[in-house]
């Protein structure tokens, strides 16, 4: 897991490409030689690639894992996390949900445990999953089909969100740190999770652990824009108190056997 002025190290380089070991010492206020273990480690987790003298960005930290591969990864988790939140919706609930492996988790579950739900989401997979409930009230904005992950986004979709106002927003994300906020790799997804969060009262985030302290490319909101994280067994106390500073209430899964 990177330390805090690594991440600060990845978004300077996201912004200026790349940068000698000398401007990042002085950026940083560190010495050179505490700027070549930061690249270092930054290069084994293949977020920038060292060249003589500095580093590059990676562009690899740029995309998304293919949305088939995030399917079948960290299920246990996953699931655990949805039955979670699941108990923090409430029947006759408003909600707004984004596309994202987690979500569909929770759409599965509240298919069959939740009553006269009305849901605004991005997502045609979790659409088609709720709708198989008739007593849930379910409405795809328009918009642009992204095929490789199969959600709606661009400014139709966004155009569409602006009319409603539900109760509660729960989003799947691709990084999130106390210090930085909420993040995603790709820039129309992040502008739908921006929409959702301002048409709606509560802000929820569905992740696993391992989304903790990942640094993506957009910045969706700050920390405090969040009211409650949803999360696996392996969340730390330590990031549970630093999330607490930012008075946002972090809830860990109990491990299923």
């Amino acid at each position: 897991m990177l330390n805090k002025r690594q991440n600060e190290i990845l978004l300077f380089l996201t912004e200026v490409k790349t940068a000698k070991i000398e401007q990042l010492s002085k950026v940083f206020e560190v010495s050179v030689e505490t700027i070549r273990r930061d690249l270092l480690e930054l290069e084994q987790q293949s977020a920038v690639k060292r060249i003589r003298g500095g580093a590059v960005f990676n562009n690899y930290r740029a995309k998304e894992i293919e949305y088939e591969k995030r399917m079948g990864h960290n299920h246990a988790e996953k699931r655990a996390i949805a039955r979670l939140a699941a108990g923090y919706i409430h029947d006759g609930d408003a909600l707004a949900i984004n596309n994202g492996t987690s979500n569909i988790e929770l759409a599965r579950i509240i298919k069959e445990t939740h009553k006269n739900l009305t849901v605004i989401t991005n997502s045609p997979t979790i659409a088609f999953v709720l709708n198989e409930n008739e007593t849930h009230q379910i409405f795809l904005p328009a918009g642009n089909l992204r095929r490789h992950n199969k959600s709606l986004v661009g400014g139709i979709c966004l155009d569409s969100l602006e009319n409603f106002k539900v109760d509660k927003c729960i989003l799947n994300i691709d990084g999130l740190s106390a210090a930085d906020g909420v993040m995603e790799y790709n820039t129309e997804e992040a502008a739908v999770a921006r929409k959702m969060l301002e048409i709606s009262l509560t802000h929820m985030i569905l992740c696993e652990y391992s989304r903790f302290n990942e640094v993506a490319f957009n910045r969706v909101c700050p920390a405090n824009a969040i009211d409650y994280i949803f999360t696996d067994w392996h969340v730390t106390a330590k990031e549970i108190r630093e999330w607490n500073t930012v008075n946002v209430k972090v809830l860990s899964a109990v491990q299923e056997s």
